[in-house]
């Protein structure tokens, strides 16, 4: 790593090249060179300056080793800044995107903010254009979020924020403050309608620290000509992608595409090699995950879209809103109707409350062959027993445990001596739990005592089960 000095240097002379003006040039411009009379930049000036800023980082991460999450926790400083990673810097930008701008006590969130511009400010500097990175590549990840924000808001337990700043936003969404709004129906509302229409109008339109804060427009912004080019939206959603998802499975599908055609090279990004290099994928790796992609139902949410809400749902779960969280995921699973894995999560939220409801759609995502049916299989076992059908409960238990084979875990649900609670666990010590409590239940001691004592050999659970999990099948 260089002095502080030279480095400040860099940093100076990056933003310099960001400030300069073609028609202006300011003649003792280390990087200008004399063509035909005139100066004029040199083409790869920006590469120039962005590979000595990179002196003494650590090369870019191999493509089978790249680790998103542990790029950003390996960062220096509490604040976003030049020497961060790209894929640090979006990943600051995307969770920015994913959560509230205002603290519980209604005042803006500062720390929030300034990550946010910080982050954007080095992006741009580094030769991706802040603006769209905000209005093409996360506005699809800030309206989930804001309408999961007021879907809480609505249905939660204990509502909250009925301030200013969220009436205006209710407002903007039902077009009159005092109509009512179905469970689901903010949702929907981002992607079906005038509504929709008018937040892309005004996520293009209005400025950016606006949109960053989430400022509610005074006037509804009306469509037209400034509704988000869709080719431009797919192009910076791959760039989001392509540097905060370490997996591939996360990507949305266009995104892959894009990614493809680079390697083939097909289509040139236009985007400096200096930072693209930052993440080198393999051509057969993404071949692989277009493949697994083609099978997928085409009603199916993609895949980005998918964990966003997910994540939302289980934040809402681990609060106790259960309500809330099953109408975050209510417009979605009716919007798409054939995506098993929608129809579990929603299920899934539902559960504990309405288990005859939830049974229904467990037993229809195992008709239909399921990705992981152990997890259905689980959520099952649980409705059966709330609703007193204890061997058709042990039956699912029988399966889940004698057909898990993967090693990871899933959201369980978990009855403590406070109430209801999800539990991130492995399957087969589930199972092997409720089993136990069955047996409990009708006075014998039988094999699943026998099995919870062997799986409580190398883990002790938090709580006793009375679960139903979920994982890629639930939130």
């Amino acid at each position: 790593m260089g002095r502080p000095d030279t480095e400040l240097k860099i940093i100076s002379l990056v933003r310099y090249v960001d400030a300069c003006d073609p028609a202006r040039r300011h003649r003792d411009c280390p990087y200008a060179v004399e063509r035909d009379g005139t100066r004029i930049c040199r083409e790869e000036c920006r590469e120039v300056l962005a590979s000595t800023l990179r002196h003494g980082r650590v090369a870019a991460p191999a493509a089978r080793t790249f680790d998103a999450r542990e790029l950003l926790l390996g960062e220096t400083g509490p604040t976003p800044h030049m020497l961060w990673h790209t894929s640090s810097l979006l990943q600051v930008v995307l969770d920015v995107a994913q959560t509230h701008p205002l603290l519980d006590d209604g005042t803006l969130n500062l720390r929030r903010l300034v990550d946010a511009t910080s982050a954007l400010g080095a992006l741009g500097c580094r030769g991706l254009d802040p603006d769209r990175i905000v209005r093409r590549g996360i506005a699809e990840t800030m309206k989930l979020t804001l309408a999961g924000w007021l879907e809480r808001l609505e249905f939660s337990d204990e509502p909250r924020g009925t301030g200013e700043h969220a009436a205006r936003w209710r407002a903007f969404f039902r077009g009159d403050a005092c109509d009512a709004i179905s469970p689901g129906g903010y949702i929907e509302a981002i992607w079906l309608g005038k509504t929709a229409r008018r937040l892309n109008a005004w996520l293009e339109t209005a400025p950016l620290e606006d949109v960053l804060r989430w400022t509610p427009p005074e006037a509804w912004p009306e469509p037209g000509s400034a509704e988000p080019a869709d080719e431009e939206t797919k192009h910076w959603t791959w760039v989001v992608d392509r540097f905060t998802q370490t997996y591939l499975a996360e990507w949305s599908s266009e995104s892959l595409k894009r990614e493809y055609r680079y390697l083939a090279g097909a289509w040139s990004p236009g985007l400096p090699h200096a930072l693209l290099a930052e993440r080198e994928l393999s051509r057969e790796d993404v071949a692989t995950a277009l493949a697994d992609r083609a099978v997928a139902d085409d009603d199916a949410v993609d895949p980005a879209t998918m964990t966003s809400l997910t994540g939302q749902a289980v934040a809402l779960l681990e609060e106790g809103q259960r309500k809330a969280a099953a109408a975050l995921l209510d417009g979605a699973r009716r919007l798409r109707p054939s995506d098993l894995t929608l129809q579990q999560n929603h299920a899934f939220c539902i559960l504990v409350d309405e288990p005859e409801k939830a049974r229904a759609a467990f037993m229809n995502a195992l008709a239909r062959d399921t990705r992981r049916p152990e997890v259905a299989l689980c959520n099952l076992a649980l409705t059966e027993a709330l609703l007193g059908n204890v061997q058709a409960a042990f039956d699912a238990c029988e399966l889940a445990y004698t057909t898990a084979s993967y090693a990871g875990t899933v959201y369980l649900w978990v009855q403590g001596g406070d109430g209801w609670s999800v539990e991130n666990t492995d399957v087969r010590r589930w199972a092997a739990h409720l089993g136990a409590e069955l047996e409990q239940s009708r006075g014998v001691t039988g094999r699943w005592a026998q099995r919870k004592a062997r799986v409580t050999q190398f883990a002790m659970p938090s709580a006793s089960p009375s679960s139903a999990g979920t994982d890629g099948e639930g939130p």
